[in-house]
């Protein structure tokens, strides 16, 4: 392990024993793998910014001046000819 820059840098021989340092290091900084036949590998975590949050909560809406029955009413009409 060793420190490039502003990214730390770890050998794929260092990721077994050193598994949990490296996410946690991922956390806050930008983490390096080096494979043996020079392939690099960078750990990003996965962040769930919407945890808790609605799926419908990035859907465009409109307002509009009708009641939950008059919504109702509608569904119901449109159904009746079904």
């Amino acid at each position: 392990m060793y420190w490039e820059g502003k990214m730390l840098v770890f050998d794929i021989s260092d990721f077994p024993q050193n598994a949990t340092k490296i996410f946690n290091a991922a956390l806050t900084d930008e983490v390096i793998i080096n494979n043996k036949n020079g392939t690099s590998y960078k750990i990003l975590p996965i962040k769930d910014d919407k945890k808790g949050k609605s799926p419908f909560e990035d859907i465009p809406y409109i307002t509009a001046d009708i009641s939950t029955q008059e919504i109702v009413d509608l569904i119901k009409e449109s159904r009746a000819g079904i």
